[in-house]
């Protein structure tokens, strides 16, 4: 099992260790036919992409698209879930560079307004020590997720229910509507082979990518062909991957 497109990498615009060029060049040393850099969103403080570097990423990634026919480049964002109601940190200003958006929840970010401080982010940080709160907690993430991609044009969510807890049955389904794609992350704990099971009762489908941060982690699955294996997952439903 290898990955053949990685679609969730990081790079030196936000919090990679490595340049767009030097992880487009391991891309093609270890035989990716695709990769997209995939930075965070402007609304992390420390590792969002800030707005006018979006113009810089297009132009790189155009310029080595241009200079190598073995490896297809692509720009998204990895933008960060940020409001009760499904909010996104992606702006036109930033969309229209990208290729497609991915996102996924993160801790750290800036709420999309006063009132979800307290009733999204603080929620979400609470109910991790007070478990009293988790099954309302559970209903709202899954509002938001299914809000999120009823309002944008989402190809891929990132790391679904980690670090907030969802329903990954009613999300899966919406996605499953939606074409919106589930990520099985191996630097976390979710999509795990159970909530797997799960979503696999709706024809949504899965990617598996490495979320890398540096060249040594690109095209690195880690544990997931377990997980895949545990779940009964047929490879025919991972967008992308071969055998």
């Amino acid at each position: 099992m290898k990955i053949t497109h990685d679609m969730h990498t990081h790079t030196t615009y936000s919090h990679g260790k490595n340049t767009i060029a030097e992880m487009v060049e391991q891309g093609r040393k270890i035989g990716l036919e695709a990769i997209t850099i995939s930075d965070h969103g402007r609304s992390h403080p420390v590792f969002g992409v800030r707005k006018k570097n979006f113009a810089k990423m297009r132009a790189e990634i155009d310029a080595l698209n241009q200079k190598y026919d073995d490896i297809d480049i692509y720009l998204s964002v990895e933008s960060n879930i940020i409001g009760a109601n499904g909010d996104i940190d992606i702006k036109e200003e930033e969309k229209k560079y990208c290729d497609w958006i991915s996102a996924g929840y993160h801790y750290g970010y800036f709420p999309a307004s006063i009132k979800d401080i307290f009733v999204f982010a603080l929620p979400n940080y609470a109910a991790r020590v007070l478990p009293f709160l988790r099954k309302a907690v559970v209903e709202m993430n899954t509002r938001t997720y299914i809000k999120m991609m009823e309002r944008y044009d989402i190809k891929l969510i990132t790391h679904p229910g980690d670090k907030m807890p969802i329903n990954i049955e009613a999300v899966a389904k919406a996605a499953a509507e939606h074409g919106v794609i589930l990520e099985i992350n191996p630097r976390h704990n979710h999509l795990n082979a159970e909530e797997i099971k799960i979503a696999m009762k709706y024809p949504v489908s899965f990617a598996i990518n490495s979320d890398a941060h540096s060249i040594a982690a690109l095209g690195d699955m880690r544990a997931a062909p377990e997980v895949v294996k545990a779940a009964g997952i047929p490879i025919t439903r991972i967008v992308n991957i071969t055998d």
